[in-house]
């Protein structure tokens, strides 16, 4: 008997669809304060700390599905606000002018970038695209 309850609940396990939400970035070119959110079980958000300190980008971390809300104060003097849905699948999050929003798990579709050839091996770069 225990055998058939430890099989079948390995079967249950393997055709449970995981949960696999999306973290995003949001950027700006100001600064960025005053971070409030509407519903804290769906999102949370996190500045993202540099060397130089500009305090321009968040990152966003979603914690279930569902839809909320969330504000920031740009440079001080301009309230934004953000809609966002998370699904298992994918990170919603509004534009807005001024700001740039990427999605962390997924690579841009046409990002050129060069490798370097390893020392000692004759030629230039190699692009990739």
């Amino acid at each position: 008997m225990l055998k058939k309850i430890l099989i079948l609940s390995i079967f249950l396990a393997t055709i449970h669809s995981a949960q696999a939400f999306e973290d995003c970035v949001i950027s700006t070119d100001g600064k960025l304060s005053d971070i409030s959110i509407e519903n804290n079980d769906i999102i949370d958000i996190y500045p993202l700390i540099t060397v130089m300190n500009e305090k321009n980008t968040l990152i966003v971390h979603p914690l279930k599905e569902g839809k909320t809300r969330f504000c920031i104060l740009k440079n001080g003097k301009r309230t934004v606000m953000f809609n966002v849905e998370v699904t298992p699948e994918k990170t919603v999050i509004d534009n807005i002018d001024g700001f740039e929003i990427l999605q962390i798990d997924e690579p841009p579709e046409n990002y050129e970038y060069e490798l370097d050839i390893p020392p000692g091996m004759s030629g230039g770069k190699t692009w990739i695209n």
